[in-house]
């Protein structure tokens, strides 16, 4: 029999997990729920780079383990003719420190050409700052990759609804697994009180400088694009404010051309805000729940910080597993739990 697997979130995890699903498990008829689709979806306003960033007390293993399918992912693209449909592109940049880390980052020998700065390159590029990295690293810009992968997904006969619920309840009958992707909803979707917002701020330029990345700080940024540059940012945790903050843009430009003086000349092109996922840490299981007076099958995968991009494809293999089994314990059971 068919068995029907309902998706709720349309992000970058969402719909990479109903991708897979659908993909791996090609009898189950797969359908993605949501009210926001790209280009208004978390993912679609990000600049896209892949690092690790803000994700709590996730284990660093799984992070390793997700992060290094989703790169994988990522390069198999970047090597074939859809890497420009896909936005996907690499990049070598700076990372800047005010003081030198204890260890490098459990991710450096997961990207390309990572070396630490000399003191002469810091004094000639970046006078005043402590310590610096260098490496190359893949980015994936949402605004072409989520209408890409859309399309895959339909094109496998992957299925779409535009709903906004505010219960799972609502969709209880429709499906037989649900799969809940639905990123900082999820505090109020779930009930899940460990879901909170970071908030973040972009400023996107028209400018001829777009070599490299750079990376002062943590909330500090200026990634190249494949047509402008993307500048950030800020990290506010509990701020629920998915407008632009004309303070924020302020404070965006005067740092980066502080970076770069160059940018004092650009033409910003528009200006974006929105909530990344925070929590203690990724949330990616299964567990039968009662839901609408009946027992459902249910996987989660949501609370990926700053991380969706870095994890996306790794964390949606894990979910389609769990689907998977899922769906072999209804196949076990028979028919007659619908009744």
């Amino acid at each position: 029999m068919v068995y029907r697997v309902g998706v709720v979130g349309a992000g970058v995890i969402g719909l990479s997990t109903a991708y897979n699903i659908k993909d791996r498990i090609p009898d189950a008829e797969v359908t993605i729920v949501a009210d926001r689709f790209s280009p208004n979806t978390t993912g679609d306003g990000t600049g896209g780079l892949w690092m690790p960033y803000m994700l709590g007390s996730t284990p660093t293993e799984s992070v390793m383990k997700w992060g290094k399918r989703t790169w994988d992912h990522l390069i198999k693209i970047l090597r074939s003719p859809e890497a420009d449909a896909a936005g996907v592109s690499i990049h070598s940049g700076h990372i800047l420190y005010e003081q030198k880390p204890e260890q490098d980052p459990f991710w450096k020998d997961m990207v390309f050409h990572f070396k630490h700065f000399t003191q002469r390159e810091l004094d000639i590029l970046f006078p005043g700052v402590k310590f610096g990295v260098h490496a190359t690293m893949m980015f994936c810009l949402c605004l072409r990759y989520l209408p890409w992968l859309m399309q895959r997904y339909k094109a496998i006969g992957g299925r779409v609804m535009k709903q906004r619920l505010s219960s799972l309840d609502e969709i209880a009958d429709l499906y037989d697994v649900i799969v809940a992707c639905p990123g900082v909803r999820a505090r109020h979707l779930l009930d899940d009180k460990e879901v909170y917002p970071i908030r973040g701020q972009i400023v996107t330029m028209q400018s001829l400088w777009k070599t490299f990345f750079i990376m002062p700080e943590a909330t500090t940024y200026i990634f190249p694009g494949a047509e402008y540059i993307h500048c950030g940012g800020t990290a506010q945790v509990n701020n629920w404010n998915e407008e632009s903050d004309p303070e924020d843009v302020k404070g965006i430009i005067e740092r980066c051309t502080k970076l770069v003086p160059s940018l004092k000349s650009a033409k910003v092109v528009s200006t974006w805000a929105g909530l990344r996922p925070g929590r203690s840490s990724i949330r990616l299981e299964k567990e039968d729940k009662m839901i609408g007076g009946k027992l459902k099958k249910v996987v989660y995968n949501y609370g990926h910080g700053g991380s969706g991009i870095t994890l996306h494809w790794g964390c949606s293999l894990e979910a389609t597993e769990l689907v998977r089994q899922s769906i072999a314990e209804l196949q076990a059971i028979g028919p007659t739990s619908k009744l």
